[in-house]
């Protein structure tokens, strides 16, 4: 299976970038990565690179304009790459129409609630949350979430799973067509998903980090390039 993969770019160094454990966990179930160019120059190019791959990934990154869900940035937002957020929203519109199978992780979520109409809380560092920020290895579960889906009980056979989180902004509002599939103890939404597709997910945590530790979350991948 081909795989779009669409990660960052950092523009302190002039690098394009994808963590290297997005890239293992693929390779390891025989997948062909293609990493998307993300330049300016590569924006008419987002159709032709959809239509050669099966799969597309979104992985994690920069915090999402607010401007793409019609609200003012608030305090507490941090780093915004508007680039990035305009190549991936419409990424993701395309994946859907072409009826790609999608994974979409951490920040990923977040734009393919944005994509299609949902908000988001700009900052959850504030009384009222669990932490959602830990400060330890991230192969490591640090807080639960309750699986409420049937898609992520289908892969997981579990109705409570541990998992990382490095994120301090969530979806607030689901957008229309989306079901909710996982939450945290304290409501923050931890994975959303379209059943009018064979395959159409996001998950808040990084399962990408955890996958040798904890087979459950190697079965999110399988499922992503299942043939």
């Amino acid at each position: 299976m081909r795989v779009l993969v669409f990660g960052g770019f950092d523009y302190e160094r002039s690098r394009l970038y994808v963590v290297s454990s997005y890239l293992e966990v693929l390779l390891s179930l025989n997948a062909k990565v293609i990493i998307f160019p993300l330049s300016e120059l590569a924006k008419g190019m987002i159709e032709e690179y959809i239509n050669e791959c099966e799969c597309i990934l979104f992985c994690g990154g920069e915090d999402v304009h607010p401007r793409f869900y019609k609200k003012e940035p608030e305090r507490g937002i941090r780093k915004i790459n508007l680039l990035r957020d305009e190549i991936e929203i419409e990424a993701m519109r395309l994946s859907y129409e072409q009826n790609k199978r999608v994974l979409a992780i951490c920040r990923g979520i977040q734009v393919m609630n944005v994509a299609f109409g949902g908000t988001l809380k700009q900052d959850i560092d504030k009384e009222g949350y669990i932490s959602h920020f830990q400060d330890m290895d991230g192969r490591f579960g640090y807080h639960t979430v309750e699986i409420n889906g049937r898609v992520l009980k289908a892969i997981f056979k579990r109705e409570e799973i541990l998992v990382n989180s490095f994120h301090h902004q969530v979806i607030e509002t689901v957008a229309q067509g989306f079901l909710v599939e996982a939450t945290a103890k304290d409501g923050v939404i931890e994975a959303i998903s379209r059943h009018d597709r064979d395959f159409f997910v996001g998950v808040q945590w990084h399962p990408e980090l955890m996958w040798k530790q904890d087979v459950l979350q190697f079965e999110l991948f399988k499922e992503l390039v299942k043939g």
